[in-house]
């Protein structure tokens, strides 16, 4: 019993430190922890290209590591390339879309029927006075461009990361000499992680290209921007979904001031979030994640509140790279079985 409550003291100490640590040098370790995820996926995309039938197995490991590191590089240059267009015609639109926001107000209280209540005027009044588009965009453009720096910071973390991947894999395997069974343990866990990372990622695009596909077609400004979001929102469970849903239509119903294109925009990026979420994406993940739906919602709230928005988009992935370690290995396998929602295999099964 007292045995008990030392090793639970001891756990509980060991936590509290760890997450105060986490928390104040989360400057330094979101970049780190966000490039190591990045080189992960650049693993994963390495081996879906071996795995190409006839082509892939032809293609030095070299190549294909450095080939799926251009696609990331051109895909960060493309988001950062629709920021830089974007950014003057976000702050040139914000009149507009205050006005538009003044009439549907308008058209709202019309409807309820209290335009001519004493209150509404006030109420309007204060409502804009507290909402202010132009400052919440400039807002977010400043929070852009910090996230722009950080993305920079976090290529050059990927780079070396990449450089020394051999070098790293080397001297692991001098270190476990007399241990030569680790090194396939070690093999798969990386072939599992960068496998559901790369395909998270590659899902992300194909639904910011669907999402892109409806937001063009109905006329909505900055799609492009949008959609390059949405990829990033398919990291983060819940959530991410109903962002990439109610932005898009609040957006379009300041932009055009009536209902018909958010509705549009509505159902069809609801069908689109939900072909991908519950078809494609089990489908293709194949029971890869499979963290239990409490799992994921505490590891979101945990992980948001160390790491702010960025530790919203790390969260599952860490989660699900910390659940493949536990379960490759027998002594820490319970741990893993306690994170997930079903019997979890090992990695080199």
């Amino acid at each position: 019993m007292k045995q008990d409550l030392i090793t639970c003291t001891c756990v509980l100490v060991i936590a509290v430190i760890s997450g105060w640590v986490l928390y104040i040098g989360r400057p330094v370790l979101v970049p780190i922890a966000s490039a190591i995820i990045t080189s992960y996926v650049i693993y994963g995309l390495a081996e879906i290209l071996r795995r190409v039938p006839h082509v892939g197995k032809r293609i030095r490991a070299g190549v294909r590591y450095w080939s799926a590191a251009v696609l990331i590089l051109v895909a960060a240059w493309i988001a950062i390339e629709l920021l830089l267009s974007d950014t003057d015609r976000m702050m040139a639109v914000a009149p507009k879309y205050e006005a538009t926001l003044l009439a549907l107000l308008t058209k709202l209280a019309a409807l309820l029927h209290i335009e001519t209540e004493p209150t509404w005027t006030a109420f309007r009044r204060e409502l804009l006075g507290t909402i202010n588009v132009q400052a919440l965009l400039a807002s977010l453009l400043g929070s852009i461009s910090s996230l722009m720096a950080t993305t920079l910071v976090v290529m050059l973390y990927t780079v070396f990361f990449m450089i020394e991947m051999g070098r790293f894999r080397r001297k692991l395997s001098s270190a476990l000499r007399g241990k030569a069974d680790m090194e396939p343990v070690i093999d798969a866990i990386n072939s599992k992680i960068g496998t559901y990372l790369a395909l998270k990622a590659l899902l992300g695009v194909v639904l910011g290209i669907l999402s892109w596909v409806c937001m063009h077609l109905v006329g909505l400004e900055f799609a492009g921007l949008i959609a390059v979001l949405i990829v990033l929102l398919n990291f983060v469970p819940y959530a991410g979904s109903l962002i990439s849903v109610a932005f898009p239509v609040l957006l379009a119903a300041l932009q055009f001031g009536q209902w018909n294109e958010p509705i549009v925009l509505l159902v069809s990026l609801s069908a689109i979030n939900f072909a991908m979420g519950n078809v494609l994406d089990p489908w293709l993940m194949a029971g890869s994640l499979n963290l239990s739906p409490a799992v994921i919602l505490m590891s979101l709230a945990a992980w948001t509140a160390i790491w702010g928005i960025a530790g919203a988009f790390l969260a599952v992935p860490g989660t699900v790279a910390m659940t493949i370690i536990l379960s490759a290995f027998g002594s820490t396998r319970p741990l893993a079985l306690l994170l997930t929602k079903e019997d979890v295999a090992s990695p080199v099964d």
